[in-house]
């Protein structure tokens, strides 16, 4: 049974070997995981993406980067790494939430958080929303699929093929070389799912899970696990008309059996590793609630590119622009992107707010080039940013607002909060 501990991204994260004091910044981890940990930063040159490894006064010291999830490691430990939001349970609830409205992933069929946090580790929460997908799949029946069977058979069936009986049945007459349609279970889907409960069978923990992934063993008790789970994927996709039912359970399936991040290349990731950009799960969160609950009245684009930095090279423009959000509304364009970086709203114009320079230059040549006269940068909320800051004049016609988002609190009731201060 694996171990279970909860660390905050871009928290550091030491060996007990060095002692047990803690601070809000500073978690520790048995030795064994953390040089398991260790190990795995020097593991893969493409980790520096995701770990770094640090020495402060002869103490080693692994922080992440802005990634949360899963991470299994070496020594059997599993690490859940949450966004630095609240509590571990506030955190992990905050996460499911706004993993529901993450693009191109399964997770959009996760149970609503918000009844309450959840007290399963990430890992059990994610079998669970696997199984609810399997459950209408087993009420409906599983698909069958007439696939081609060439074969040696003592009675006439579908088509003769009189090559292959002289060389197969040269001194057996009383066989026919024949090819016939067969109905069967045995399809790529079915071999994908069986792979996947087989693998989550060995893994999981939790008791209700075990129970349910037995009984859906027990389903498909017919079907062999899948020799390539890719090239079942491939295949599936070609008859996507015939499993379009399927598609929730599969993409629930490939991602748990995938042993990857979402945005980390392959490599260096253990099995039992499901890992998001943080940036990206919170551009996408912040993009859905603008879609979904602004004033009807705006009209909102999500990564519009329609502009170009460079107008004019060779005939063409050149180095595409693309923006979060945009929003035309009373004859005026809105500009908003968003940052998974901490601000410090305590500088009180005595400093930078820890906002990147970098950013701003491109927040400047993005409301350039689609005549936005507002600008706005949207942070997650922190202790010490709760409220906008300031707004910056870049020149006489161009304003830039920082605004704070709280992705702990509903939906709904942050983003009528943005549009009462970005349309007043």
């Amino acid at each position: 049974m694996h171990t279970v501990f909860s660390v905050v991204e871009n928290g550091l994260i030491t060996s007990d070997r060095y002692g047990t004091d803690t601070s809000d910044e500073i978690q520790v981890l048995p030795d064994s995981a953390f040089q398991a940990l260790r190990q795995l930063a020097f593991s893969d040159n493409e980790t520096d993406l995701l770990l770094t490894l640090t020495v402060k006064k002869g103490q080693e010291y692994v922080r992440f980067r802005n990634y949360v999830g899963l991470l299994g490691l070496a020594d059997g430990t599993q690490l859940e790494i949450l966004p630095k939001i609240g509590a571990p349970a506030e955190s992990r609830t905050t996460l499911l939430t706004m993993l529901r409205h993450l693009r191109n992933s399964p997770f959009r069929t996760l149970p609503n958080a918000r009844t309450g946090p959840s007290r399963l580790p990430l890992w059990e929460v994610f079998i669970a929303a696997f199984l609810d997908a399997l459950v209408p799949l087993m009420r409906q029946g599983i698909q069958q699929a007439y696939v081609s069977v060439e074969a040696s058979e003592r009675f006439w069936k579908g088509k003769f093929q009189a090559t292959r009986q002289q060389r197969d049945n040269a001194h057996h007459a009383e066989r026919l070389a024949v090819c016939y349609d067969a109905l069967t279970i045995n399809i790529p889907p079915n071999r994908i799912l069986k792979s996947a409960l087989l693998f989550l069978n060995e893994r999981s923990a939790n008791a209700t899970n075990r129970q349910r992934l037995g009984q859906m063993l027990h389903a498909l008790a017919d079907v062999p696990a899948s020799d390539s789970v890719a090239a079942d994927r491939i295949a599936s996709r070609r008859t996507n008309r015939l499993f379009v039912r399927y598609e929730p359970a599969l993409r629930w399936a490939v991602a748990l059996l995938g042993h990857r991040a979402f945005g980390v290349r392959q490599g260096g990731v253990t099995e039992q590793s499901l890992l998001f950009p943080m940036e990206r799960v919170f551009e996408d969160y912040v993009a859905y609630g603008i879609r979904t609950y602004w004033p009807n009245e705006g009209v909102v684009s999500v990564q519009e590119s329609s502009a170009h930095l460079v107008d004019e090279h060779v005939g063409s423009p050149k180095f595409k622009l693309r923006p979060d959000i945009l929003i035309r509304q009373h004859g005026r364009t809105l500009l908003l992107d968003t940052k998974w970086k901490s601000v410090n709203g305590q500088e009180r114009g005595q400093g930078n707010y820890g906002i990147e320079q970098a950013d701003l230059y491109q927040l400047f040549a993005y409301g350039k080039k689609y005549a936005a006269d507002d600008l706005f940068l949207i942070y997650p909320t922190n202790e010490t940013f709760r409220q906008p800051l300031a707004q910056f004049g870049y020149d006489a016609s161009t304003r830039l607002h920082v605004i704070p988002f709280d992705p702990s609190q509903p939906l709904a009731s942050e983003v009528e909060k943005l549009a009462k201060y970005a349309l007043s």
